[in-house]
């Protein structure tokens, strides 16, 4: 509708271009013996059909006023006789007043809300007192808040037109608008400000033909024909994007009709159309590059919102729908289709709020990064992912009750597809979960309904159909010093093998010998927990316990009941010891489904207690500048929490769905914080520790210069490697100072051989001048029963060289077996307003290495907006 008004006003300009209303008609004639001359403003069809003559007195201005002029006139036929002379009465000339004119008395013609001031002199130009000419700078501010600045001007009180002239400055909030004449109408309260062009930050606009529209909400809409938008401001900017029509919607969107992009004065682009929102995540986006797995590749991306009313205009009712439609091409992969949908109304955007589709006909499906050989994989390729939350309003009487609805789904077509299509997502969870769950909260309690599903079935799942959990938190029991928190669960439980590990590789694994090289091959393709049982059921005889690990391994399945409940108080002993007591007891029931488990049940209690105390000292003289040190205060906490923990085995070979996974980190030592409920075994152990906090003053606040928290765990009955002392933990915060920031951990044995292990984790940034920094993590491991040794350092450098040139580098090395894994060359070039990256990066993933290239173009001075051709890296 919108577009058909458009062409409607579009077809009305082009009517009125024919047949132009305004014309200068020159007529000479012949009036009483007398040489008429007339100068005339008509109507062009007038001018050719209905000419009307004037006569007009003329008279030089150095003839006596009664002087009789003889006109000499042809001589005519008889009989007809000459007349008489005509005798012209004497007109006296018009004289301007002389001298400046009052201002004020001039200003009470201005409506209500216009202001005006005069710095320079007003003179009348006749003697109406009408029309005056103004010289020295004027400044005019509308009743719609604009404000214009002039060096002179021409007031009209008759035609109520104000027209200033000499560099001319408009200002509208945000925007300025410059040129050399501008004309404002009292009557219509409307300012021409026609071949002005204008400045909005980020961006400058030049137009032939330039107005300033406002919806029905009164928000602007400026309208451009034959414009030039560009956002390098200088006096002769080195790129435009040029258009017949352009209409800015301000904080918006800019849409462009027969857009061309010009390079100082060459064209290298075109498009009929594009709306242009302003916002980076809208709009048009194109990435192209090369790597070794996908060949050389542009990724086409289109942002735009959708949702709302229909209306576009601002006022109407905003569109809430972040859509993004890919068209990419890879040389060795072939076309990609997608849409990724993102609900703007969700508050925390990052974690939940869209539904991402994406499709690809494979060229070379057998293609990997790593090198690792595949199996069979179908062509047709596709990922759907659905990550939501829909607020329920639902009324059961509690008004603080709020329920929801959640969705975390992933839908892939094998198990390769996030490895070569979405890195990044695989590493951070190459086998995601799917589940929906219903819940509702209170301020002390939560209802959950899950339902976690198996939709992928390339690799290892659990599945629940349903679950329900109440958790409720921590709360004082009627208002006593008595708190209480606990669980209860119930729910069908099940595991599955993935089916082609199950299909082609478990019965290899279980009879290959051990020096086989498929027998090495097929185990990296199945994860640590499985290769674990099968090393387990290959080093044992047949019987039930081979079985029973067999069954644990390929599909355990149970109905399980549990719930836990604890008590707990706090206080003080003397104003300085705190001592938190807590008891708890909780009951376990299994149910077999299928499968050769038999039905279980257990119960467990459990008692702790933590005692600590505080002791403080204030330097309040102290500081040092260089170090952001403004005073320091120096906490000391020392502390112990004992813990235990009593429960009925389930068994070795009891098939575990909720179970520990593989850390280096201390488990947590309450068991309603323990979430693998399965692996729950007999503990008893005290964890003693001091926590160290220094605290300064900064920017009228407190600031944490320096954590640290140092402890570890003494045993007398250890659930995981039989140990008496685990290692000694330190986890270390330091940050002090904006430019420089350290996060260290570390355990190793201190008494006996402790947990057996070494691990240092150290990340360091520095920025020891404004124009370079580089950071440097560092992961070291060796000696863990189940994780593989590592030492892996990750740095990160940037160089400014000069106003112009910067440089940057990205390595990972793996020490252990001395493997650059990854390294990343960066250039960048600023021209002015742009900057122009280019990067070179390999990868070696052991097996086989993969490269890329990658290039970057930004706009400095338009973050925000996503011209046609900015190219972002992959």
């Amino acid at each position: 509708m919108r577009l058909e008004t458009e062409k409607d006003e579009l077809r009305g300009r082009e009517s009125d271009a024919h047949f132009p209303r305004i014309a200068f008609a020159l007529y000479i004639g012949v009036a009483d013996g007398l040489y008429l001359v007339t100068l005339r403003m008509c109507n062009i069809w007038r001018f050719l059909f209905f000419p009307l003559l004037l006569p007009v007195l003329v008279q030089a201005a150095d003839q006596p006023a009664a002087e009789t002029i003889t006109p000499a006139v042809p001589a005519l036929p008889d009989p007809i006789t000459p007349p008489d002379a005509v005798t012209l009465p004497p007109v006296t000339p018009i004289t301007p007043p002389t001298g400046p004119v009052n201002p004020h008395e001039i200003m009470s013609g201005m409506p209500e809300g216009v202001e005006m001031k005069i710095d320079g002199a007003v003179t009348a130009l006749d003697q109406t007192m009408k029309r005056f000419k103004v010289t020295g700078p004027i400044r005019l501010k509308t009743n719609r808040n604009e404000e214009v600045y002039a060096n002179y001007g021409t007031l009209d009180l008759e035609k109520k037109i104000y027209t200033l002239e000499g560099d001319v400055s408009v200002y509208a909030g945000p925007l300025l608008q410059r040129g050399d004449k501008v004309v404002y109408n009292l009557t219509s309260g409307q300012l021409d400000t026609t071949n002005l062009s204008v400045s909005h930050d980020p961006i400058l606009l030049e137009s032939g033909s330039f107005q300033v529209q406002r919806d029905d909400s009164g928000a602007e809409i400026f309208v451009a024909y034959g414009a030039g938008i560009t956002t390098h401001d200088v006096e002769k900017p080195n790129y435009w994007l040029r258009a017949d029509r352009t209409r800015y919607f301000p904080d918006e969107k800019i849409v462009f009709d027969d857009l061309r992009v010009y390079v100082g004065d060459t064209q290298v682009f075109w498009l009929p159309y594009l709306s242009q929102p302003l916002n980076s995540e809208l709009g048009f986006l194109s990435i192209p590059g090369g790597r070794t797995n996908w060949g050389v590749f542009l990724l086409n991306t289109y942002g735009v919102m959708l949702g709302g009313g229909d209306d576009d205009t601002p006022g109407a009712e905003a569109p809430w729908l972040l859509s993004k439609w890919h068209v990419d091409l890879r040389s060795r992969r072939g076309a990609g289709l997608g849409v990724d949908l993102f609900d703007t109304r969700v508050e925390n955007r990052e974690n939940y709020g869209w539904l991402r589709l994406y499709y690809t006909n494979d060229l070379d499906p057998s293609l990997g990064r790593s090198g690792i050989p595949r199996g069979p994989v179908d062509p047709n390729r596709y990922r759907m992912e659905f990550l939501h939350r829909f607020p329920l309003s639902f009324q059961d009487g509690n008004p603080d009750a709020e329920y929801s609805l959640n969705f975390d789904l992933h839908l892939l077509s094998d198990n390769h597809f996030l490895e070569d299509f979405d890195p990044q997502f695989y590493r951070e969870s190459a086998q995601p979960d799917n589940a929906m769950y219903l819940t509702r909260r209170t301020d002390t309690t939560l209802l959950t309904g899950l339902a976690r599903l198996r939709m992928n079935d390339f690799y290892r799942a659990d599945s629940r159909s349903p679950e329900v959990i109440f958790d409720m938190i921590r709360r004082p029991i009627l208002g006593s010093g008595i708190y209480h928190e606990g669980s209860v669960s119930a729910g069908f439980l099940s595991e599955n093998m993935s089916d082609p590990t199950r299909d082609t590789a478990l019965a290899p694994l279980l009879i290959l010998p051990s020096n086989d090289p498929d027998f090495s091959r097929l185990l990296q393709q199945v994860g640590r927990y499985e290769q674990l049982l099968i090393q387990q059921i290959r080093a044992l005889p047949p019987g039930p316990q081979r079985d029973a690990i067999l069954a644990q391994l390929i599909e355990p399945e149970y109905f399980r009941f549990h719930t836990y409940q604890e008590f707990s108080t706090q206080f003080t002993v003397n104003d300085w010891l705190h001592l938190s007591p807590r008891v708890g007891a909780g009951y376990s029931r299994y149910d077999n489904v299928s499968g050769p488990i038999v039905d279980d049940q257990r119960t467990s209690f459990s008692a702790g207690i933590e005692a600590s105390f505080k002791m403080k000292k204030d330097f309040a003289a102290f500081g040092n500048r260089d170090w952001g040190i403004d005073g320091v205060r120096h906490t000391l906490q020392p502390y112990v929490s004992w813990s235990m923990l009593s429960t009925s085995n389930l068994g070795e070979n009891f098939p575990v769905i909720d179970r520990l996974t593989f850390t280096t980190r201390p488990v947590p030592i309450n068991p309603g914080r323990f979430t693998a409920i399965d692996s729950m075994q007999n503990w008893n152990l005290a964890r003693i520790g001091v926590r160290n906090r220094l605290i300064t003053h900064r920017d009228e606040d407190s600031h944490e210069w320096l954590f640290m928290d140092t402890y570890l765990d003494a045993y007398v009955d250890d659930p995981e490697l039989d140990r008496q002392f685990s290692n000694l933990y330190n986890d270390i915060i330091w940050s002090p100072l904006p430019w420089l920031a350290v996060d260290f951990q570390t355990q190793f044995p201190i008494i006996n051989s402790g947990s057996g292990y070494n691990e240092f984790t150290t990340a360091v940034r520095y920025m020891p001048t404004k124009d370079f920094e580089f950071s440097v993590a560092q992961n070291l491991l060796s000696n863990h029963p189940f994780l593989r040794n590592s030492n892996r350092v990750h740095t990160t450098a940037f160089k400014r060289i000069n106003e112009n040139w910067g440089v940057g580098l990205l390595h990972q090395w793996e020490f252990d077996d001395a493997t650059l894994e990854l390294e990343q060359y960066t250039f960048h070039r600023s021209y002015e307003n742009w900057i122009v990256s280019a990067g070179l990066t390999r990868r070696d993933n052991r097996l086989r290495s993969e490269y890329g290239v990658m290039l970057n173009f930004t706009l400095k001075d338009f973050p925000s907006v996503s011209v046609p051709f900015r190219i972002d890296a992959q």
